[in-house]
């Protein structure tokens, strides 16, 4: 519960694109001020986060996002932005560059024919552009898809596109329909049931054509559920990680316990009101995580929890590749295969550490934090704050349970 790895800041709903698969522009709220951020950005900092998701809208709308990222920077947090890459001309790249933005996420659709179909004429160009001008400035980039009916069939273009700009990971984010403003278009963007394994084969080249050129994707199991899910199948995850270690902030400070939750205006204060560090300790998120749990989500693939679905398919492979050895009586043979497995397993792993290392920083960035959030968090403990008391150790008894639980099931 107080494991706070990512805040995400949608800091405007403004866009200068007008996407079919996107009705956020069309809901423009009143937006913090750069005061009010930065205030939020020292209480993510003080709680032990890791990195800053900058997000919209298009965040480079935003006047003061250089001087935003700046600030993140220089409290230790790691900084991305997610953008569509219209205005990432090379005078912005070398701005962000100038403030040491550690990541930007370029929207890639497809063709250009499909890209100009859901995004507009001329973006798909421009997004191609941005992240060569990304590149030129040795920023780390990552092309990100809202995968749909539309673009499926892109995939593998896609995963050519950051080869060829240098792009270092690519997100694969399937549609949902909390982006819409009601649920009378959502089915324009789901597959039909006969084309799931059509998307199933298409997931799989993506998958090995990725791991082929060295690019990080999301965790396969993760990828492997997206043809069910876009044929309409709800997805319950029993250890989201959204509700623990991500925290979303909307354009006017609410502080939501996901955005899919969000959607439903569940929401856990507003930073303009109280801090965030007050907010993400507060009996209030507790209970209302805690109720979520109890009686469930909405279900969702979205992106944010997509390390949930690593554990399983460990299991899984270690389990596969114990098998495969007892089946090996030559002694040579066996020390050949663990050799082979740890070398698989090696790459795999840098692979997975590069893709989260871009948002959320290096290993002794990530360690420093974690030491600097557990300190700051138990100094109110010292001041006998009885409700924070009570807070911390609801969630160790919570922990005992789970980690029994657990035991019990091995």
């Amino acid at each position: 519960m107080l494991n706070l790895k990512e805040v995400i800041f949608s800091i405007t709903n403004r866009c200068n694109l007008r996407c079919k698969m996107c009705d956020i522009p069309s809901g423009v709220v009143a937006e913090l001020s750069t005061e009010q951020w930065k205030d939020v950005i020292k209480d993510a900092s003080r709680l032990g986060a890791q990195t800053i998701v900058f997000s919209g809208g298009e965040p480079l709308l935003r006047e003061d996002i250089y001087e935003l990222i700046a600030f993140a920077r220089k409290n230790n947090l790691s900084a991305c932005v997610t953008s569509n890459g219209y205005l990432i001309d090379e005078r912005t790249a070398l701005k962000l560059s100038e403030v040491k933005v550690n990541v930007v996420n370029v929207s890639v659709e497809g063709a250009r024919q499909t890209h100009d179909f859901l995004r507009g004429a001329g973006s798909f160009d421009k997004a191609i552009s941005a992240l060569n001008n990304l590149k030129k400035y040795k920023i780390e980039s990552t092309v990100a898809a809202t995968v749909s009916k539309y673009n499926y069939k892109d995939m593998l273009y896609i995963l050519e596109i950051a080869r060829g700009c240098g792009a270092t990971t690519v997100r694969l984010q399937p549609f949902n329909s909390i982006f819409l403003k009601g649920n009378d278009r959502n089915g324009e963007f789901l597959i039909d049931k006969s084309d799931i394994p059509k998307l199933a084969e298409l997931i799989k080249e993506f998958i090995n054509l990725a791991r082929e050129y060295g690019i990080s994707v999301n965790p396969v199991e993760y990828l492997l559920k997206i043809p069910e899910y876009l044929s309409g199948k709800k997805f319950y995850p029993l250890t989201c990680g959204a509700l623990w270690y991500s925290c979303p902030i909307n354009p006017n400070g609410d502080l939501l316990p996901c955005w899919i939750e969000g959607a439903d205006n569940k929401l856990i204060g507003n930073v303009k009101t109280e801090r965030l560090y007050s907010l993400w300790l507060s009996k209030k998120r507790a209970k209302m995580i805690n109720a979520i749990i109890k009686n469930g989500c909405k279900g969702c693939l979205m992106s944010c929890y997509d390390e949930a679905f690593t554990r399983k398919l460990l299991k899984e492979s270690i389990a596969g590749n114990v098998r495969k050895i007892k089946k090996i009586t030559d002694y040579q043979k066996v020390m050949n295969k663990i050799l082979q497995l740890l070398r698989s397993q090696i790459i795999k792993l840098k692979l997975k550490y590069r893709f989260y290392s871009s948002y959320r920083g290096s290993f002794f960035g990530v360690l420093k934090r974690r030491l600097r959030g557990f300190l700051s968090r138990t100094r109110p403990l010292k001041q006998n704050k009885q409700g924070e008391k009570d807070f911390v150790f609801d969630q160790i008894e919570q922990a005992k349970k789970k980690l029994k639980k657990e035991i019990n099931g091995l």
